[in-house]
């Protein structure tokens, strides 16, 4: 009773058979072919029918139908699903084979709608046909892209690029950084990366994607310049390979194949970046301009226009602007010959502020009239280029008349301290002397005489003053001795420079064990900044990368070893800030590498 059950199952899931979509493949790659079968059964198919059209979207490209009647045998889980009324025998169906090639994105996406025009009527078979792609496992695992805001710049203007990642399903980590420099033609100011954070890509829930402003840029001269690739290196999975094992058992051959996928190491860089970089324009270029480019405001004024004969006057300087990140020149200052003056306070602070960096700088010129008067102060201009309006602006501040009123000591007390609330260094302040008028104390002599012989007409004093007279010139050869080596700062510095390094990689070290992959490379940068510093009595810290190499090639460092140092910083600046980091066992032989860069230097 239950065989004729499941005959009667099994005849009534050929009769409610249905044509239906197949794809070739279980993987359909970027850029390789499948292909899409329309598979229907020989007694669904139509006496009237034309030939079924299939039209693409989404990349997909259609390169030719085949056709062909086969034997559709099911799989295992139609066998299963014939138990409950679902096809489970052979059946003979006609087979349409559309040949497709996969566009180079992944995801799903729609292949398109098939329509057929059956008994006279256009019908469409399928308006919705999603098809998973997948990148190929012979392709990268990771792409890297650099996207400059700008492609044509004039020279100066600030731009930035996007650093940006895509993960795909055969990517299994380790991502490094092996070289971010962005070349000798720029000054940069780096960005932080450490909110950068990988998401889903929609469509396609293996694969991940982020992205960040990673550098502002401006261009020291014109021309074509480029960006060079960043190089990276991570761990993906493998092509499957076919493995045959051969074994021997009770005096028999077995054989059998598997499909195994190992980790292997791969690379990858972003395309390299042409920047087309304009000069300056020559027409209604101003006879003060500052050389700077950008949108900048300009302020000048003195604290006060009516003071003393050696009181302080100061004029504070505002500048700030979206230019070269880091950098403002001076304005053009008026003559100062009647006023005394000390040297400038400048403070420069740079700031991220939308997709600008602004640069902000603070002068404060301290005054001290000479005499009283009135003096004219004429105006102070400050001219920039505004690349978004293309021509030269100016900004004006002053003139100013400043009152000089007679002193209270007179007009040669020019040193007498600034009154209070007034900015600037503090005046030396006139002293005045005092005569003691007290008696004169006379010293009473003894009468007494000693009884003793004087020391000196002994044999034993002459024979210890005689001994102590080279350890009187050692002592004081010594003392001289250190006293300039203490003078001499540079010195000092560098004989501390190996003990300030030993600090540097002992705290590197207990980053490593305690597994701060970000605390071990910022003491791996600044370690290494810090001995450079120390041994050379030069502030690399401040530096951009095409001055430390300039100084760094000025002191007679090897290309290479400049190239080190420089591959280095970039490795230690990334790691520091993105999402990625190296393994332990990496990071002790980077450890171990930079100490033999440092031995180089010495």
């Amino acid at each position: 009773m239950k065989r004729l059950l499941l005959i009667l199952l099994c005849l009534a899931a050929v009769a409610t058979a249905r044509m239906s979509l197949q794809v070739d493949k279980d993987r359909v790659e970027t850029g390789k072919t499948f292909k899409l079968m329309l598979i229907v059964p020989l007694q669904e198919l139509p006496a009237e029918r034309g030939v079924p059209q299939l039209e693409t979207r989404n990349g997909f490209t259609f390169l030719g139908l085949d056709s062909a009647e086969q034997v559709i045998r099911p799989d295992f889980e139609d066998m299963f699903n014939s138990f409950f009324g679902g096809g489970g025998r052979p059946y003979k169906a006609r087979v349409y084979s559309f040949n497709i090639r996969a566009p180079k994105k992944t995801g799903s996406l729609d292949v398109g709608q098939i329509e057929w025009n059956i008994n006279g009527s256009v019908r469409t078979i399928s308006g919705n046909i999603p098809i998973n792609i997948q990148r190929a496992y012979s392709d990268e695992a990771v792409s890297v892209s650099l996207t400059p805001s700008k492609k044509s710049i004039y020279e100066g203007e600030q731009f930035y690029v996007t650093l940006g990642f895509h993960t795909y399903e055969h990517f299994e980590g380790g991502l490094q950084a092996t070289d971010m420099s962005t070349g000798n033609d720029f000054i940069v100011h780096r960005g932080d990366l450490s909110t950068m954070e990988f998401k889903p890509v929609e469509g396609a829930r293996r694969e991940m994607q982020a992205s960040a402003k990673f550098a502002w840029l401006s261009p020291t001269k014109n021309g074509t310049l480029q960006i060079p690739p960043f190089k990276f290196k991570y761990t993906k999975r493998g092509e499957p390979k076919i493995v045959e094992e051969k074994k021997q058992m009770g005096g028999m051959s077995f054989h059998s194949q598997s499909i195994k996928q190992e980790s292997v190491e791969a690379e990858t860089q972003t395309p390299t970046v042409n920047i087309t970089v304009k000069p300056l324009p020559a027409q209604g270029k101003p006879a003060d301009f500052s050389g700077m480019v950008g949108d900048y405001k300009f302020s000048a004024d003195f604290d006060r226009t009516n003071l003393k004969v050696g009181e302080a006057l100061t004029l504070s300087i505002s500048i700030k602007g979206d230019g070269t990140p880091g950098t403002i020149t001076d304005p053009k200052l008026p003559d100062f010959s009647e006023f005394r003056s000390v040297p400038p306070e400048n403070n420069i602070s740079k700031k991220v502020t939308g997709n600008k960096v602004v640069t902000t700088k603070d002068i404060k010129v301290f005054l001290y009239p000479k005499k009283k008067g009135s003096f004219e102060i004429p105006a102070i201009n400050y001219s920039w280029f505004n690349p978004a309006k293309k021509k030269y602006e100016t900004a004006t501040a002053g003139p100013w008349t400043i009152e000089v009123e007679k002193g209270d000591a007179g007009t040669e007390a020019i040193f007498q301290g600034p009154v209070a609330g007034s900015a600037g260094p503090s005046a030396v302040q006139k002293q005045e002397i005092e005569s003691l008028g007290s008696d004169i104390r006379f010293i009473h002599t003894s009468a007494a005489k000693a009884d003793t012989v004087a020391p000196y007409k002994s044999v034993l004093f002459w024979i210890l003053f005689t001994a102590a007279i080279p350890f009187y010139i050692a002592a004081t050869l010594l003392v001289k001795i250190r006293r300039k080596r203490n003078s001499n700062a540079a010195l000092v510095r560098k004989g501390h420079a190996n003990k300030q390094l030993k600090e540097k990689f002992a705290q590197a070290r207990k980053a490593l064990e305690a597994g701060d992959g970000k605390g071990f490379f910022a003491a791996l940068e600044n370690g290494l900044l810090n001995y450079l510093s120390d041994t050379t009595n030069l502030e690399f810290k401040g530096m951009t990368r095409p001055q430390m190499k300039e100084e760094l090639a000025k002191l007679g460092v090897k290309e290479e070893t400049i190239a080190a140092i420089d591959s280095w910083l970039d490795k230690c600046a990334f790691v520091r800030y993105a999402p990625v980091t190296a393994t332990p066992e990496e990071q002790k032989q980077m450890l171990a590498d930079v100490e033999k860069l440092c031995e180089k230097v010495r």
